[in-house]
């Protein structure tokens, strides 16, 4: 059963997650440890402009909080490989640190690379991960987090558009059904989040 410090933890890296590919490498800020904590800096100088003196000790909590959690995650990142490969982010974020060392199913690390770096679905890959042995709960996450993090609204299978809601959802009904992983695990609960706003947006545009 995982506590709750571990689910803490797991939470404060998918927020890491989020800053670095939401808000940092949008503007091409590079993952080291300065320019991290400059750019937080640079954004907490303009936060503070309109905020009234009593508001600027929260503000600073908020900005260290969220540069911590990326400097974290990239020195987590460090120990797998380069950190400019999103994988490697995406990979560090989902485990626990006694996870970290622990491979992946071939399956699973193949077919998240192809998600993550070309948007491509491989049919038989997903095959094999929704039909074989149970996955543990680090695979559970990391494809996930893979599918959640891809910008497009579709992805290339087999040489034909597959919506990203379509592909999300197969996971999450999976390792709902497997019971992989724990209903409020932040990884999940994001995702069940994410599919429900794809499928509003889905829903928009019929």
């Amino acid at each position: 059963m995982i506590s709750q410090d571990e689910l803490m933890y797991l939470q404060s890296q998918l927020e890491g997650l989020e800053s670095i590919f939401l808000e940092l490498m949008p503007f091409g800020v590079e993952l080291k440890r300065h320019e991290v904590q400059q750019y937080y800096e640079r954004r907490f100088d303009q936060a503070i402009k309109p905020v009234p003196p009593v508001a600027e000790g929260e503000l600073r909590r908020q900005f260290n909080t969220k540069a911590n959690q990326v400097r974290n995650l990239v020195d987590s990142a460090e120990s797998l490989g380069d950190v400019s490969n999103k994988f490697n982010l995406i990979r560090a974020a989902a485990c626990l640190p006694d996870e970290r060392q622990k491979p992946l199913k071939e399956g699973v690390e193949a077919f998240c690379q192809k998600l993550v770096h070309e948007e491509l679905v491989d049919s038989e890959l997903l095959s094999a991960i929704l039909e074989g042995d149970q996955l543990s709960a680090v695979e559970a996450r990391t494809l996930l987090a893979s599918t959640m993090f891809i910008v497009a609204d579709d992805l290339s299978c087999e040489g034909k558009p597959m919506p990203l809601y379509e592909l999300l959802s197969q996971f999450v009904k999976y390792i709902n059904l497997r019971n992989i992983l724990i209903r409020h695990d932040p990884f999940l609960v994001e995702a069940s989040c994410a599919l429900e706003a794809l499928r509003l947006d889905e829903e928009e545009k019929k």
